[in-house]
């Protein structure tokens, strides 16, 4: 079994044919996908995807780009998804200053309120950090109590030593498309976490992995992350799908 933990297939630029992706997903091998939110309309959109699939379940949360809009009301609505039996994490969550969309007091008080949430539900959360690797490290430092439920850095980009404070923390790593991609530089990155603590994921509908490049990503394409993983660390294809399966029940459950 291949397994997705982060895809955005409620993403516009699918038209809403969720049919023909999980189709091409199960035809792969893929047997596991979580559908990610970035907002309150997209949370409740990969919710009722996953209500309708036995092997899609969702993570709810509000992206550091959409902070700003995280009000009482938002907040609310956010506990009543992530108390959902098919949610498994609070995210994506975290920081961004490259667009910086929202203030950094807005992510900072979004990023702190959903991990509380998360905490109190106890659910692991997904952290996006762009451009804010120091930032999200000493935040994380200062919210111990608020890890005990274990955390993924999905989509990580940052250095091995990075890696090892985040691993230190309870934390998980997923990569993506880009350890396809030639002089992606990420094979030492990859050897340097401990096994039981990498996954997979596509970011679809973003970062399709060669040799996709340029195309709409899907969850699919995910089996092309897996292969190449177990490449790098010289396993067996179907060995790297066994450590990414127990990975994903140990972080999130299922």
């Amino acid at each position: 079994m291949y397994i997705d933990v982060h895809a955005h297939l409620a993403d516009s630029k699918y038209g809403g044919q969720i049919e023909k992706l999980v189709e091409a997903y199960q035809s792969a091998g893929v047997g596991l996908v979580i559908n990610s939110g970035y907002d309150i309309p997209s949370s409740i959109a990969v919710k009722e995807q996953s209500e309708r699939y036995c092997d899609m379940f969702f993570s709810a949360g509000v992206h550091p780009d959409e902070a700003k809009t995280l009000d009482n009301q938002s907040i609310d609505q956010l506990i009543s998804l992530a108390s959902h039996k098919k949610c498994l994490a609070v995210g994506e969550i975290g920081f961004d200053f490259y667009w910086n969309k929202s203030t950094e007091q807005e992510q900072i008080y979004a990023f702190e309120k959903q991990m509380e949430i998360a905490d109190h539900l106890k659910r692991p959360f997904v952290v996006h950090s762009r451009d804010a690797s120091a930032k999200t490290v000493a935040f994380l430092k200062d919210r111990k109590s608020l890890l005990k439920h274990g955390f993924l850095m999905h989509c990580f980009s940052e250095n091995a030593e990075t890696a090892k404070v985040y691993q230190d923390l309870g934390g998980y790593f997923s990569f993506g498309g880009v350890i396809t991609f030639k002089n992606a530089k990420k094979d030492e990155i990859i050897k340097s976490i401990s096994k039981d603590r990498l996954l997979t994921e596509t970011d679809a509908p973003y970062l399709t992995p060669h040799p996709y490049r340029g195309q709409v990503n899907d969850s699919s394409k995910v089996v092309f992350v897996a292969d190449k993983m177990a490449e790098i660390l010289g396993f067996e294809k179907e060995q790297m799908q066994d450590i990414i399966r127990s990975n994903a029940k140990a972080l999130f459950g299922v």
